[in-house]
């Protein structure tokens, strides 16, 4: 039940945001919570020039494997970073299995200024990654792009 009104009120909230044009303050601290872990290891590779390194990695795949309404924001919000080539690929395909729904949070984080209050890595909103994803869901080929032998 509270995974429910959890992503009920995940859903709405961002429904609010991308339908009233209002950018939000801060990023919620749920999702930061899920973000931070992510970024610090991704920093400590990029400083060992290490994009396989091992920590990195399973911060990496923990946050792609969870299924919490923060960490599906969490994913959006990684997007605003370079994550290795290959991460990038596995990122895009994450937040568009997520599904439709994600299309309201992709506008939001494309539109808004939406950064971690606690994280030296440097961040790049231009990065097309967002495109991309709202790309693969437009065009209704989410799995058959993000399947892989």
């Amino acid at each position: 039940m509270k995974r429910l009104l959890a992503l009920i009120g995940f859903l709405v909230a961002s429904q609010v945001w991308a339908g009233a044009g209002k950018c939000p303050e801060a990023m919620p601290a749920d999702v930061e919570a899920k973000l931070l872990p992510v970024l610090t290891a991704r920093d400590e590779a990029a400083r060992k020039n290490d994009w396989w390194d091992k920590s990195y990695e399973e911060a990496f795949g923990t946050l792609l494997a969870a299924n919490d309404p923060a960490s599906k924001q969490a994913r959006v919000a990684l997007m605003d970073y370079y994550v290795g080539e290959a991460f990038g690929e596995e990122l895009v395909c994450a937040v568009a299995l997520d599904g439709t729904e994600m299309v309201s949070l992709l506008k939001l984080y494309s539109q808004c200024d939406i950064a971690p209050s606690k994280s030296a890595v440097p961040r790049n909103r231009t990065l097309p990654l967002r495109t991309y994803a709202l790309e693969m869901l437009k065009a209704g080929h989410v799995k058959e792009s993000c399947t892989y032998e």
